[in-house]
């Protein structure tokens, strides 16, 4: 199972979280999570989702492509993958891999279950995060963040380049 990709955004690696904290002990799968960028591993690490992904034995890649793209890991030949990928065309993340696409809660799903869920096993499962939905599903604003928000306030821009994009906006909106 592949929980990640650059179109997989904070909320679903949360609702991951959330549905694997319920397990206890090792997933019967191997998953693998790679979040889109370092900014939302940091994230996770501080809310604490990373322990949550260590716990049941997940394998936690640099944040970017990783499966996604089939070059910083692989599965094994012919493999079966629940994956949130954006793409599953032949060899994509392994030789003879058979991908099903899936969003990240019915992935951790299958990965608590070792197959994909019958559609009343999901609906059950998923339930459990309708109580935190606000907090769980809410986006990652980067300008909302000081921590983030600190290190952009020391990056200076010539005015040059910021009239140069004001303009080239401007032409791109009309």
């Amino acid at each position: 199972v592949f929980i990640g990709s650059c179109m997989t955004n904070i909320g679903h690696f949360r609702a991951a979280g959330e549905l694997l904290k319920t397990i206890n002990g090792q997933l019967p799968t191997k998953l693998w999570v790679a979040p889109p960028t370092k900014m939302d591993q940091a994230q996770l690490t501080a809310e604490g989702y990373y322990s949550v992904y260590g716990k049941v034995g997940a394998r936690t890649e640099m944040p970017g492509c990783s499966l996604c793209m089939g070059n910083q890991a692989r599965v094994a030949d012919k493999a079966t993958v629940v994956s949130t990928s954006t793409r599953n065309f032949p060899n994509r993340l392994g030789q003879g891999a058979n991908v099903y696409l899936a969003s990240a809660e019915l992935a951790a799903i299958a990965a608590i279950l070792g197959r994909l869920p019958e559609k009343g096993e999901y609906l059950e499962m998923y339930k459990s995060l309708l109580k935190t939905k606000d907090t769980t599903y809410s986006y990652l604003n980067f300008d909302q963040y000081q921590q983030f928000t600190s290190k952009a306030d020391k990056i200076s821009i010539e005015p040059e380049v910021t009239a140069a994009a004001k303009k080239s906006y401007a032409a791109f909106v009309a």
